[in-house]
């Protein structure tokens, strides 16, 4: 009889888990704002045993509140890379209406000065931002397709299907190598219609059964929510060395001196210290005083440069006789180097 006993109980208890289960999911879903809710009693009574006529009472009806309620949280798993000057460099958000009504959201992308996110402390500030929506719901921002601003409206929904939003990064120029930029996507829920100018306001005072009152039911209770992403900025960082080597005089076979008749070589080495490679690293050099250009000397990595005066990419000599060279590198990879080399004779 007790196993019988605890057995029944048992059974209730996940009777009635199931149930709460079901009212927890049915309050989740929302019924949707300004959905009007009527309903009327009945009573029934006797008078000298003799049942009488029931009685209806009048109908009573409110209309369900505005329940303002949203999420928003980045995508980014780690801080975003981007170069010095670099434009519409993207971070993503989502933003979901978990809220019971259709609502428009106001955004606003915010540089943070200081704090840690990703594990990394801002430490870059003077970011140009600006904000996104994914209009076509592909995932990555494409410019003249994807909507400027403010996201539109957002209906309520039983599983409701998250938006995404972009924050767009122009990078300061003066940018360093391993620096970090934050910034904050705020999202403020505003009215339908409006696509995000006309902020939403939490109505106040004893509940109107007729009318529509707003209730901010997000975790703050101000009617917006915040999430942080970061930039991590990735660049050259260029160091230039430049070095000169007697090659030869006319009097001595080795170790020879810088004495007049002697050829000197410079070698001007750029070693790249940061994390993205270099492009189109330019190196001018004069000639100095009282030296004279060795014709055909430049060599640029080890290769032979052709003396020009017009192709700036290959070799220069400018001048008759050359007052300067002009060698282009057409790429110093990150933790790689690269080198222009020249002969002269000491006059």
């Amino acid at each position: 009889m007790k196993i019988a006993r605890h057995l029944k109980q048992a059974s209730l208890a996940l009777l009635l888990l199931s149930s709460l289960a079901g009212l927890q999911s049915a309050y989740a879903t929302g019924t949707v704002a300004g959905t009007s809710i009527s309903n009327q009693a009945t009573v029934n009574y006797s008078v000298g045993g003799i049942a009488q006529n029931p009685i209806t009472s009048s109908t009573a009806t409110f209309v369900v509140d505005n329940k303002v309620d949203l999420t928003v949280v980045t995508t980014n798993v780690a801080a975003v890379t981007g170069n010095p000057g670099q434009t519409a460099v993207v971070t993503t958000f989502t933003v979901t209406n978990t809220g019971n009504s259709t609502q428009s959201y106001k955004l606003t992308a915010t540089d943070i000065n200081g704090g840690t996110v990703f594990g990394n402390t801002d430490n870059l500030n003077g970011l140009t931002l600006s904000t996104a929506v994914d209009t076509n719901n592909n995932g990555t921002y494409d410019a003249g397709t994807d909507q400027i601003g403010n996201l539109g409206d957002i209906a309520p929904a039983a599983s409701p299907t998250p938006v995404r939003v972009f924050v767009l990064a122009t990078i300061p120029l003066g940018a360093t190598n391993g620096q970090f930029a934050s910034v904050r996507l705020k999202v403020e829920a505003a009215t339908a219609g409006s696509s995000g100018g006309t902020l939403v306001t939490e109505s106040t005072g004893a509940d109107n059964a007729a009318t529509v009152d707003v209730v901010f039911a997000d975790a703050a209770r101000n009617g917006f929510e915040e999430a942080d992403s970061q930039y991590a900025i990735q660049s050259a960082a260029l160091v230039v060395t430049k070095t000169v080597t007697v090659i030869s005089d006319p009097f001595n076979a080795t170790n020879p001196k810088a004495i007049p008749g002697a050829v000197v070589e410079y070698t001007i080495t750029v070693q790249n210290n940061g994390a993205a490679a270099a492009t189109n690293v330019a190196i001018a050099d004069n000639i100095p005083a009282n030296t004279t250009y060795v014709a055909g000397s430049i060599t640029r990595n080890g290769s032979a440069v052709t003396d020009s005066s017009s192709d700036g990419d290959n070799g220069q000599a400018n001048g008759s006789p050359a007052t300067s060279i002009a060698v282009t590198i057409a790429n110093v990879a990150a933790a790689g180097t690269g080198n222009v080399k020249f002969r002269v004779t000491i006059n």
